[in-house]
């Protein structure tokens, strides 16, 4: 879901291996938030300097490369963010 918050616009996924997937590739990460209704957890990235759309497309087309100990850190690092709020 991408969403324009002033003038920087946004990315918004609560899917956690997307998102270590989206840091490991390097888009930053603004912060998180709660979803309203279900209380799950939204990563928020800036989505003005990366291409998230074409990320995304090489996520769900299984053709996206990032180094593999990176996005595992990334995943544990983000799990750690989940338990904390």
């Amino acid at each position: 879901m991408t969403s324009r918050t002033g003038t920087v616009p946004e990315f918004k996924t609560s899917d956690l291996y997307f998102a270590a997937y989206l840091k490991a590739a390097g888009v930053e990460m603004k912060r998180t938030d709660r979803h309203a209704e279900n209380g799950r957890i939204l990563f928020v990235f800036d989505a003005s300097v990366s291409n998230v759309e074409e990320l995304k497309t090489a996520w769900f087309n299984s053709t996206g490369k990032v180094v593999a100990n990176t996005y595992a850190f990334h995943i544990k690092n983000l799990k750690s963010v989940c338990h904390m709020k």
